[in-house]
């Protein structure tokens, strides 16, 4: 992203690289123009014309404004008329990343190609090249995985990236210091729910990413898991990702934090580069949040578990 396009639609089913995306544009947007400063929608919540008045709305900023628009999918070919009008004319100093999960319909992309933009299309891996992703994902961790052991970490785990990624990070921890996965340890902790997904709300709530934390806790907790079961995850990435912080600011080298942290390198690697974004004041805020709903549902004031975790979430990621 060097020299950067007005526009840039990213399309295709691989989660795990438009996440990443999405992650480098948060992380840019916020070094250049400080904390908050993506301008982020979901077209689930905001149509097309809420877009383009945004758009077209003047800014008071000095640098480049980014612009992020998820979920462009739900829109109908017939509403993108307010769309393709600010394509049509492009705001100086503005980059609009459209993001549509799946494919993106015709007139769309001819729209960010005229504008000058660019699209990117990322198609999922097929489903018999998933082991060969979970391989590589693993050697990424710093872990190996056999043949025999990835094909049973995806038939276990199911297609979606993310849920490897999180089994492979689980499994992980679980055999640290060790560094190889074989079948047997696979077949005996390898999950098929959706627990690890708590890890990514965790994610999401040190991000200050209220909108993903959000859809994410819904989508767990509507799938059954419990709020008690997706608290422990949050609490511990905040605790860790605090103590990483207090280390840094006290003057201790990356190095020194991981040996501190006794986490597995690539997992204090991860704690490290989230500890650098947050503001360390905040981070506490989000673990009192947590503290405040345990002592509600023990007094028994939290009558409803969902709706205080919710509250507590909310609060957090704020």
């Amino acid at each position: 992203m060097a020299d950067l396009k007005p526009a840039y639609l990213l399309t295709g089913d691989d989660d795990a690289k438009i996440d990443a995306w999405r992650a480098r544009v948060r992380r840019r947007a916020e070094e250049e123009n400080g904390p908050g400063a993506l301008e982020s929608f979901h077209a689930r919540e905001s149509g097309p014309d809420e877009v383009a008045a945004a758009l077209s709305a003047l800014t008071f900023g000095s640098g480049t404004r980014y612009v992020m628009v998820d979920g462009i999918d739900a829109w109908q070919a017939g509403q993108l008329e307010a769309l393709e009008r600010e394509l049509g004319s492009p705001a100086p100093d503005t980059v609009l990343v459209l993001i549509v999960r799946g494919k993106a319909q015709g007139r769309l992309v001819k729209a960010v190609e005229q504008a000058g933009g660019e699209v990117r299309d990322y198609p999922a891996p097929k489903a018999w090249e998933l082991p060969r992703w979970a391989a590589e994902r693993a050697q990424e961790e710093g872990l190996s995985i056999e043949k025999e052991g990835a094909k049973l970490l995806v038939e276990r785990a199911g297609p979606s990236q993310q849920r490897i990624a999180r089994e492979i990070e689980k499994l992980g921890l679980l055999i640290h210091p060790e560094t190889r996965l074989d079948a047997d340890t696979i077949a005996r902790f390898a999950s098929g729910s959706d627990a690890g997904k708590g890890y990514d709300v965790a994610d999401a709530v040190v991000a200050g990413d209220l909108e993903t934390t959000l859809r994410l806790a819904e989508r767990l907790t509507s799938a059954g898991e419990t709020p008690a079961k997706l608290v422990w995850p949050v609490i511990r990435r905040l605790r860790d990702v605090h103590s990483a912080a207090e280390l840094l600011e006290a003057g201790l080298s990356d190095k020194e934090v991981a040996a501190a942290l006794g986490t597995p390198p690539w997992i204090a690697k991860r704690t490290i580069a989230q500890a650098k974004k947050p503001d360390r004041t905040a981070l506490a805020r989000a673990i009192c949040a947590f503290a405040e709903l345990e002592v509600e549902v023990r007094s028994g004031d939290c009558a409803d578990e969902h709706t205080g975790f919710t509250r507590a979430l909310a609060r957090a990621a704020a």
